[in-house]
């Protein structure tokens, strides 16, 4: 399966000219009476992407089907979708639309410039299933603007444009977290969904405290074997393999903090011995953790 790289010219970027980040930042607008064009082919398949991305959607009629959930008619919402997820555009966005859609990667950020970084910050930014949420008329009004004034600064000509864009960013995916912090109003599709939901918002509940696939279960008031039927139905994987690319997630990121030892980082993650930390690293990454350390800072 195709996965993109170049935000700048992703889709239907190439339409509405930027400025350029490095390739780490693009804000396209959707309205009503802009010009009609036409991706390229190659955007109509099935493909993934290496770049974060949100929707602001005023209204929005687009069918786009994003792993197993489709994005059907939209007010007041945001749709959060995180690298390698797949994607898939049934048609372009008709000309009634209105809403603003942010690419960026990690890199654009000083202090959250990995993924894994800024996904722990901002835990809307799932793994596996895509959040769609419906927020308050109030919500959406305190972040459309950031969205507008986004897109007015990214094709602005004045100095500190790149570091406006950064600061504003930032500002829009707090004020993201704090609209979504209750997990209210997310739209599932179906049941496996709805359960897969469910499960990623038990984990991320936890802060960073992990626990069984059986104590997820009971959490939930259902059966181990019903939350694994529904999450392999939406993902694909298994419960305990979407348990461990969490564990994994917090495992990177507390490596990136040099001020912690290795058997710190495994004590953290409840491990007894720092030998099975680093089993269960390489098992999972390919590498060590003290390779990936030594990578990554």
């Amino acid at each position: 399966m195709k996965i993109f790289s170049d935000i700048n010219s992703y889709f239907l970027n190439h339409t509405q000219p930027a400025n350029d980040y490095a390739n780490s930042f693009f804000i396209r607008r959707i309205a009503k009476g802009m010009k009609h064009v036409e991706p390229d082919d190659e955007f109509w398949g099935p493909h993934k992407r290496d770049f974060f991305e949100i929707a602001i959607l005023h209204k929005s009629t687009t069918n786009i089907q994003i792993g197993n959930q489709t994005l059907n008619q939209l007010e007041n919402s945001l749709a959060i979708v995180s690298p390698f997820q797949v994607i898939n555009y049934s048609k372009v966005p008709p000309n009634d639309d209105y809403g603003y859609i942010i690419y960026f990667n990690a890199s654009i950020f000083t202090n959250l410039n990995q993924s894994y970084r800024l996904q722990n910050e901002f835990p809307f930014f799932k793994i596996h299933t895509i959040p769609i949420y419906q927020t308050s008329e109030n919500d959406f009004k305190a972040i459309l603007p950031i969205a507008q004034e986004l897109y007015k600064e990214s094709r602005s000509t004045e100095i500190h444009n790149k570091e406006v864009v950064r600061s504003l960013l930032l500002i829009l995916l707090y004020k993201v977290k704090r609209a979504t912090q209750n997990n209210k109003g997310i739209v599932s599709t179906n049941r496996f969904d709805s359960i897969m939901t469910k499960f990623e918002q038990q984990i991320l509940k936890g802060n960073n405290k992990f626990f069984t696939v059986n104590e997820y279960a009971e959490q939930m008031n259902i059966s181990p074997i019903y939350l694994t039927e529904c999450v392999k139905n939406a993902t694909g994987k298994s419960a305990q393999k979407v348990l461990i690319d969490y564990k994994m997630l917090y495992a990177k990121t507390l490596l990136h903090q040099i001020d912690k030892s290795i058997s710190e980082v495994a004590y953290a993650l409840n491990f007894n011995e720092v030998a099975n930390f680093n089993q269960f690293f390489k098992r999972n990454m390919g590498i060590t953790a003290t390779q990936f350390r030594k990578r990554n800072t």
